[in-house]
């Protein structure tokens, strides 16, 4: 028998929180391991925003209007 073995069965929940501890440990490196992928790019092309494409506005909306900033 392996000290890890005789130590799950002498110490009541050893066996459970080293199971836990080494899910942990797995879910860790995979997140580490698949961060890079799950970041969105920095470029973008443009009109391909995530609103739609830019546009100009044709009227001033009543806040620009209010502060008397006119559209580009």
């Amino acid at each position: 028998m392996s000290i890890e073995s005789i130590l799950n069965t002498i110490v009541p929940g050893r066996a459970k929180r080293e199971a836990k501890k080494e899910t942990e440990r797995k879910l860790d490196k995979e997140l580490t391991d698949s961060f890079p992928g799950s970041d969105t790019p920095a470029a973008v092309q443009p009109g391909s925003g995530i609103t739609g494409a830019d546009v100009k506005a044709l009227h001033p909306s009543p806040s620009q209007i209010e502060k008397g900033i006119k559209p580009n």
